[in-house]
């Protein structure tokens, strides 16, 4: 069945440009090397999308990048492309004609204007109804002919229209002759018939005897199984939550003039950290070591303090909210904690796939220390 949308870009596809930018550009600071490989996949994402007007294009661009971000482990292909696309108003003229073609080529066979605008209305519906576990892309390959009752039909040329099938005419079987019974059997069947109503008779009026009363069994309703808790990480103690003093840690962030020590930045970064169960040191030690605690004196420093974290590679691939960034960052940390080698530090097990730098985690580390060390010293005054 047509129904495998061609990759675009796999995380297969993902990894080896990161390792190639690793490779080809290691004397370059982390940041640059993230900003080239987000420049890197925008740039190949933008090429496969139909040719909308720019805005647009970034829209559908910007969605996909945040799919990827938030740890969806999907390739960005055709489908997902066409089904982000429903976002849109692809009624609009400037929208609906290039969103045609595109699906024409990608298809490989041209789409009846009508029967593409059908299959746009059944595409809204399923891209807004997750529980379907539908694509919105097989409303098109339907709409393409390239599917009929499960069967494959090769590209180029249109599925036949259901022809009428004419049904044979019913057979008609010659009328059979009710076969005579001899007048001894008539007797036969009445005698039957009589003693069945007597012995039906004294059934009805028989004496029935008294109910033995027999002794109540009590049936034991076994108590209910505890749920069980799926555990948010794999991390250490002393990486887990933990309440930290606030006041204590903004006045360690305002030394380090950071924009993080404001609202609504310091509250979004403490409640991911209770949410995803991770101590909030840590996280403010990842955007020490991504962003240097994003200084006010920086420029940019409004959009970096959006995902200081620099999820999906860089703040500049990736401007969303501090909230979402928070979030993502909490869930990555907690995806990467599991199936940590005993003996393995946790932040560097983390660092595998968190940062291309093999020293990240050993930067995050002192941070985290350094922090945990003088803001308790400080509490202790």
């Amino acid at each position: 069945m047509y129904g495998q949308a061609a990759g675009v870009l796999t995380n297969a596809d993902i990894r080896k440009l990161r390792h190639y930018v690793q490779h080809k550009h290691g004397a370059l600071p982390n940041e640059r090397r993230a900003e080239i490989v987000a420049d890197a996949m925008q740039r190949i994402v933008l090429r496969q999308l139909p040719d909308f007007p720019e805005d647009a294009k970034h829209t559908v661009m910007r969605a996909l990048i945040r799919d990827v971000a938030a740890g969806k482990a999907l390739p960005v292909n055709e489908a997902l492309i066409y089904e982000t696309c429903m976002q849109l108003d692809t009624e609009l003229p400037e929208l609906l004609r290039p969103l045609h073609a595109w699906c024409e080529k990608r298809a490989g066979i041209a789409i009846d204007p009508a029967r593409f605008r059908e299959a746009l209305a059944e595409s809204r519906v399923i891209a807004a109804s997750p529980e379907l576990g539908l694509s919105a892309w097989d409303a098109v390959v339907g709409a393409a002919g390239l599917r009929d009752s499960g069967r494959f039909v090769p590209r180029g040329a249109f599925a036949a229209e259901a022809l009428p099938v004419r049904l044979p005419e019913p057979v008609r079987l010659p009328a059979r002759k009710a076969a005579k019974l001899p007048s001894g059997a008539y007797l036969a069947m009445s005698l039957a018939l009589c003693a069945a109503m007597l012995g039906y008779g004294w059934w009805s009026v028989r004496p029935v005897p008294a109910e033995i009363e027999r002794p109540r069994t009590i049936v034991r309703i076994p108590a209910p199984t505890p749920p069980v808790v799926k555990q948010k990480n794999a991390l250490p103690a002393e990486l887990r939550y933990a309440e930290v003093d606030r006041e204590r840690l903004v006045r360690y962030l305002r030394g380090k003039s950071s924009l993080l020590a404001d609202e609504p930045y310091l509250s979004a970064i403490l409640h991911a950290a209770k949410e995803h169960d991770i101590h909030p040191l840590l996280l403010f030690a990842i955007t020490g070591q991504e962003q240097a605690f994003v200084p006010k004196t920086a420029k940019n420093a409004a959009k970096i303090a959006n995902n200081p974290f620099n999820v999906f590679y860089s703040w500049k691939a990736f401007n969303t909210t501090i909230a979402e960034s928070a979030r993502i960052a909490g869930n990555t940390i907690n995806r990467l904690s599991f199936d940590r080698p005993e003996r393995v530090d946790a932040v560097t097990w983390i660092n595998r796939e968190y940062a291309e730098d093999p020293n990240w985690s050993k930067g995050v580390n002192s941070l985290f220390n350094a922090m945990l060390t003088q803001i308790t010293a400080d509490s202790k005054r």
